[in-house]
């Protein structure tokens, strides 16, 4: 596990170092804080990377049990995938849908391309994950970013732009975002708090079930709402898109 430092402060710094004392698998790359996200540190990091996958865990986001073993799932015949992209909502103690890619659908792979993704970031850091392979063959790696660019997304680019790169996105949930978006007023105080409470609730043995049941709750509900908007037109391009909700579907082991 290597531990990006861009920064860090003293506290921070001895909580890694005690870190290390009690686990030798974990090394940490103190750098002063860089210009914008430390993305050429991560590119030196990963040139002494010696596994197969890369995964990312950004500060404040938590990562669930399953997410290793699902995005190493996908990825054994992928060079680059992420799971399902959900959010939590701040003091509402719900989570919000924003999956709208499938990145192994050509039209879907280009939208991301052409950035029309929009100012929000369509796969955020914690959630991708890629081939150390497929990385060592790309044109730049981890670069700095220009100033009106999502970070992780600039990066992705270069992964879905090259010809050989095999992209996939997974249905599975597996990790609790929670952007800074809607949380710029927060104390850092806040934020841990909101933390604790969520890091809390992963540790139950039932938890994860219980996440699994909500996000299809969340899907279903979204699901409603979008027939409810079709099935009162009469136009047959409408018609056809409120018949298209209602594919049958099978079940694979």
């Amino acid at each position: 596990m290597f531990i990006m430092g861009d920064g860090v402060d003293d506290d921070t710094r001895a909580v890694i170092d005690d870190l290390m004392d009690r686990d030798s698998r974990l090394k940490f790359f103190d750098h002063p804080k860089h210009e914008r996200r430390g993305e050429p540190h991560r590119h030196r990091a990963l040139a002494q990377a010696l596994g197969k996958v890369v995964c990312y865990l950004c500060d404040r986001d938590l990562m669930l049990p399953n997410h290793i073993e699902t995005l190493e799932h996908l990825l054994r015949n992928s060079d680059f995938g992420h799971t399902f992209i959900s959010d939590v909502l701040p003091r509402q103690d719900c989570l919000r849908v924003v999956h709208e890619v499938d990145l192994s659908d050509a039209s879907d792979r280009r939208w991301v391309l052409a950035k029309r993704c929009g100012a929000r970031n369509g796969i955020p850091l914690s959630f991708a994950a890629h081939t150390l392979e497929m990385y060592r063959k790309l044109p730049y790696g981890w670069r700095t970013t220009p100033e009106d660019t999502f970070t992780d997304i600039y990066m992705w680019e270069q992964f879905l732009a090259h010809p050989e790169c095999r992209a996939i996105s997974g249905t599975v949930p597996t990790i609790l975002y929670f952007p800074r978006g809607n949380r710029t007023e927060w104390s850092v105080q806040e934020k841990l708090e909101e933390l604790k409470l969520w890091s809390e609730r992963i540790k139950g043995p039932s938890w994860n079930n219980w996440f699994l049941q909500q996000t299809v709750h969340v899907l279903a509900k979204d699901r409603i709402l979008r027939a409810r908007q079709l099935r009162g037109y009469s136009y047959p391009l409408v018609r056809r898109a409120y018949w298209k909700l209602r594919e049958n579907f099978t079940f694979k082991n």
